[in-house]
């Protein structure tokens, strides 16, 4: 789903710019924070604390972001003498910051950057910051920002951020979304996809549209359940490969079944033999995988070590594609069986290419379930 613009005509009488889901993190709470610099730091104030800029950027970052949770408000000006920095990195770290501190005035600044004159990083990344505060009003502020901005990356940011506040909040905004005939199929589904990913929708809404009739809603709808691993649709959602012609909504169709609780290992097996798409195949044995990890039933097991196992090690190992290795590393690293911690480790030592021999050697360090070959 690229190259789609999001369209807010609907809401407010213009198109705008906008682009695809954009993941993003919200920091921890200042409680979670391991605050680097607090005992040489303790008793200064936020105006004499020295920051730390010789070392990885990284680290600085870090210690931005806690010197912004320890100070709070008294750190804002500091920040805002970053917000000034020839590198915009630096500025952009800064605007994270400042997301980590509630209030008005954090608010005002992040607002403040979010125009279509501010460059592209910096109004994302304080429209993902907005978005990451507990104030109720920020969903006001982001939805009032969607109907003035037109550059497609800050839009994606809004979405984005917006997918990520609470649902109660927003569930006006995105039921109206979903059903406007003015909003295309793509954009639809990058909406589900993004509510999926925050886990911020109710499953069932996400649900509801995988029998939509545009194909790119499903798709979002497919995505967005992928990430729901509490939900139980499996069911339904294996009933959707008879329907689903097209191998890549398929592969979608296997990665949203294998997240489900009630799919079957047995299911995955069955479907996986019957695909005739080998990249559909392999997202049916990495779901197979999924299921099979979670089970303690050792036939279960035992059938995937027997069946998938030996195909898996094929495609890590002479599959062109490093893409479809990585899904035939993560089918095995997700079984956890005894033999497919003995796979991941013959592709560890066989493998041509050192970045998925270190790969694989770190998923075979992953443990495994008990297996019928490991209980006395």
């Amino acid at each position: 789903m690229a190259g789609w613009r999001w369209d807010f005509s609907f809401l407010f009488g213009r198109k705008d710019g906008g682009g695809v889901h954009a993941k993003t993190e919200k920091l921890a709470n200042s409680s979670e924070v391991n605050s680097g610099y607090e005992d040489q730091a303790k008793g200064d104030s936020a105006g004499s604390y020295v920051f730390h800029r010789q070392g990885k950027k990284n680290q600085f970052f870090k210690e931005m972001a806690d010197y912004a949770m320890h100070y709070g408000k008294n750190g804002i000006p500091q920040l805002l003498e970053f917000l000034k920095d020839p590198d915009w990195e630096v500025r952009c770290a800064a605007l994270r910051a400042l997301g980590l501190i509630e209030g008005e005035k954090s608010k005002e600044i992040l607002m403040g950057y979010i125009q279509d004159g501010v460059s592209v990083e910096e109004a994302a990344q304080a429209a993902l910051a907005l978005g990451g505060m507990e104030d109720s009003d920020v969903t006001r502020l982001l939805v009032k920002k969607i109907g003035e901005i037109k550059r497609e990356d800050v839009q994606r940011a809004l979405m984005d951020a917006l997918a990520g506040r609470p649902y109660e909040q927003t569930a006006s905004f995105f039921q109206t979304y979903l059903n406007s005939p003015t909003v295309s199929g793509e954009q639809k589904g990058s909406a589900l996809a993004g509510l999926g990913f925050h886990q911020s929708a109710p499953v069932e809404l996400l649900a509801s549209f995988v029998s939509n009739p545009d194909e790119d809603v499903r798709a979002g709808a497919y995505e967005g359940l992928a990430a729901r691993r509490e939900a139980q649709y499996g069911q339904m959602l294996l009933g959707r490969l008879s329907v689903e012609q097209d191998p890549a909504l398929r592969q979608k169709v296997y990665e949203a079944a294998g997240a489900q609780q009630d799919t079957l290992p047995s299911q995955l097996a069955r479907a996986s033999q019957q695909e005739q798409d080998p990249e559909a195949r392999l997202r049916a044995e990495r779901a197979w995988g999924m299921t099979v990890g979670r089970t303690d039933n050792q036939e279960d097991r035992r059938r995937f070590d027997a069946e998938a196992v030996p195909r898996l090690i094929t495609e890590a190992l002479q599959n062109p594609d490093p893409g479809e290795q990585r899904a035939a590393l993560q089918a095995l690293a997700m079984a956890r069986t005894g033999e497919s911690k003995l796979a991941l480790e013959r592709i560890a030592s066989q493998s041509t290419s050192p970045q998925l021999s270190k790969l694989a050697a770190a998923m075979a360090r992953g443990g495994k379930k008990g297996d019928s070959k490991s209980k006395k």
